[in-house]
């Protein structure tokens, strides 16, 4: 199959459909699974951050298996679509039940949280590393790879705006028992119902629009299956993978850029109900949802903005200014240089600075997605193999493992400055306080190191499009 310049609209949109089953999940996980076995289920904030340390190591063995099996599988459906759909129904059940403990007590809850924490990551990543590997698949253009990742993450924040409208919206409005929604215990199981199927329906329909267009040259490698060849294959393609320079600056970088990100998203709901002290519905819906209009705006802006300033450069000044507009506000506020909690002027500011956020930090995320696809050609013009799926299952780990070394440094900060626990746990000042660097100068550290790292990749426009030429003459 030739590989086509331009890639028609509707498979575009049917493959970004895709992402938002990803996003719809993720979603709901990043807001509200730390905050459900925590804060209202009770479990101490370090044990639940040890439970994703866990659940994160498992990944660490998990991803770079399905990754490198899909790259070396064969069978007449192709090395993708098995895994594809194996990835599906199995997942929404195991959503379902990661809400909805059927255990009770500190230590049984931290179990159920381990194991279904781990399930539902393995069976996620069996759909969501082959579905990456062939975005990179069904073209080799330099902006048209760009393009495709802009309708992936289109997708992606529409089904995070989407949950995030679910949970402000609906499922978190205030109740007679619970002023704030989000610590009722009652909610999360017809929550997690309704994600799970968004989940499911999501994938499947996106897998049957894009099939058909998965590139059918790239053949697995692998002649027959054993553990022990897949092992073998593992550690070797990671290793080459690690050998490249531009992987490398991506891939670390992007390490240090999402344990910032895993700390502030972990404790999101705690900084919204706590610090900035939201409890009314539409508050909490307008600020929750402010990023979005931002980061779909910024979806729209991505390729241009790599055409005219180059991969690296979007990369580094896009996380500069979402570190700013993280970090500002919460060190403003913290010194009394900001508006009272409750007042219109903060709901304001507030939408504001989720704005920008999402539009400064969504270029930088296409273009890393972009770069990772480069990489691929680059280490193709090397050994001779389509390695996507390493690249890819080691990409997503990196973002899967630093969001839980993120949420566990979130937890066991919590545990330092003394954080109560429980639906009815009374908040002091000094605890709000503190709350505050965790969610200020720590977030930032981490996020200016991961654009540090960026900023010494150097896989060009110009270099890349002598990779291609010079991989067309060896495939030839």
């Amino acid at each position: 199959m030739n590989l086509p310049e331009k890639v028609p609209f509707s498979v575009k949109a049917y493959y970004g459909l895709g992402q938002l089953s990803i996003g719809s999940f993720g979603t709901m996980s990043r807001l509200c699974l730390f905050f459900f076995y925590s804060q209202v289920l009770g479990i101490s904030p370090a044990l639940v951050g040890f439970a994703t340390a866990i659940a994160t190591v498992f990944d660490a063995i998990t991803d770079p298996i399905i990754g490198s099996i899909s790259d070396n599988f064969k069978s007449k459906y192709g090395r993708r679509l098995p895994f594809l759909f194996a990835g599906t129904f199995p997942t929404s059940i195991s959503i379902f039940l990661l809400f909805n403990p059927l255990v009770t007590g500190d230590a049984a809850l931290f179990y159920w949280l381990v194991f279904f924490s781990c399930l539902t990551n393995f069976l996620s990543t069996l759909f969501v590393i082959p579905y990456f590997a062939v975005g990179a698949e069904i073209t080799e253009n330099y902006d048209e790879r760009a393009s495709v990742v802009a309708f992936r993450n289109f997708f992606y924040f529409f089904g995070q705006a989407f949950v995030i409208y679910l949970a402000y919206g609906y499922f978190f409005l205030p109740s007679e028992e619970f002023t704030n929604g989000q610590l009722n215990p009652a909610v999360y199981g017809p929550f997690s119902v309704v994600v799970a199927m968004l989940f499911l329906v999501t994938s499947v329909i996106s897998i049957f629009g894009f099939k058909n267009h998965i590139p059918n040259n790239y053949r697995g490698n692998m002649e027959s299956f054993s553990f022990s060849k897949i092992f073998l294959t593992i550690f070797r393609d990671f290793f080459e993978a690690l050998s490249n320079y531009s992987f490398r600056m991506l891939f670390f970088g992007n390490v240090f850029l999402t344990i910032s990100a895993g700390i502030s998203f972990t404790l999101e709901l705690y900084a919204l109900t706590f610090f900035w002290g939201l409890s009314g519905e539409l508050s909490l819906l307008l600020v929750g949802l402010a990023f979005y209009p931002g980061a779909f705006l910024g979806v729209f802006l991505s390729n241009y903005l790599i055409q005219a300033f180059e991969k690296r450069n979007v990369m580094v000044w896009g996380i500069i200014l979402w570190i700013l507009f993280i970090v500002v506000p919460i060190i403003l506020s913290m010194n009394g240089l900001f508006p009272a909690s409750g007042t219109a002027t903060l709901i304001v500011l507030l939408i504001i600075s989720k704005i920008i956020q999402g539009l400064v930090i969504i270029p930088p995320d296409v273009a890393f997605n972009a770069a990772m696809a480069d990489t691929a050609d680059q280490q193709e013009l090397v050994n001779s193999k389509r390695q996507e799926g390493i690249f890819f299952a080691s990409a997503y780990f990196s973002i899967k493992a630093s969001y839980g070394i993120g949420a566990a440094i979130a937890g066991v900060a919590l545990t330092i400055i003394g954080w109560p626990t429980g639906s009815e746990a009374e908040i002091t000042d000094l605890n709000i306080f503190n709350l505050g660097i965790i969610l200020g100068p720590v977030v930032a550290v981490f996020g200016l190191i991961g654009g540090f790292i960026y900023s010494k990749y150097d896989l060009t426009r110009e270099k890349h499009e002598q990779i291609r030429s010079q991989l067309k003459e060896k495939r030839s």
